[in-house]
């Protein structure tokens, strides 16, 4: 999926909720090694992704993309956080190149589970991870997923986590907005009918 290949936090080499000091602190970094011809590298660009590109470009409009708190929170959705340990295990696997592991980790603690202010993140992470996924059946729980999160109570967490701590958010119009993102993302790529049932998990509303 484009919106988590060319991510614009993936491009700037960070997690959604990087600090503004990281923030700049990568900002830095991808100059320097502008100035003498190379593209930075950094451990979460994950080798089962499409390779990444750091033009200059790309990079200004990647670091612009992440300046307002609703495209902070939009961008997310389709990036990774660390909040917990169970993040930091399972991303460590994803550096390491192995995915199957790391949707382990995220699956014991997210299966049969509630969302709450200890997981959400898990949520949002296996949910970004499906999203790549390689059959219908993958991508639709990944769907599901991204609207159970926005649906719960502990979004607003998520959204203080990645975005201004005095954002205020309206989950209802996030997941219309997503919805459309989706709908971008996976026209052409399949029949009415097949996008149709990739929301089939997802409540009546959405």
């Amino acid at each position: 999926m484009q919106l988590i290949h060319e991510n614009p936090y993936r491009i700037t080499g960070i997690l959604s909720n990087s600090t503004a000091r990281e923030l700049q602190r990568q900002q830095n970094k991808i100059r320097m090694f502008a100035k003498i011809g190379r593209e930075a590298n950094s451990e979460f660009d994950f080798n089962f992704l499409n390779p990444v590109c750091r033009s200059e470009e790309n990079v200004k409009i990647a670091f612009s993309n992440i300046e307002q708190s609703a495209d902070k929170v939009s961008n997310s959705l389709f990036w990774f956080v660390k909040t917990n340990p169970f993040d930091e295990t399972a991303l460590n696997y994803l550096v390491n190149g192995d995915k199957e592991k790391a949707l382990e980790i995220w699956e014991k603690v997210t299966n049969g589970k509630e969302i709450t202010n200890r997981n959400f993140s898990c949520f949002n992470n296996i949910g970004t991870l499906k999203l790549l996924g390689s059959n219908q059946s993958q991508i639709t729980e990944g769907i599901s997923l991204k609207f159970k999160l926005i649906d719960s109570e502990s979004f607003v967490d998520f959204v203080h986590t990645v975005a201004d701590e005095t954002y205020s958010i309206n989950s209802e119009k996030q997941a219309e907005k997503l919805v459309d993102t989706l709908l971008f993302q996976l026209n052409g790529k399949y029949t009415l009918a097949s996008t149709a049932k990739l929301f089939s998990k997802c409540n009546l509303e959405t």
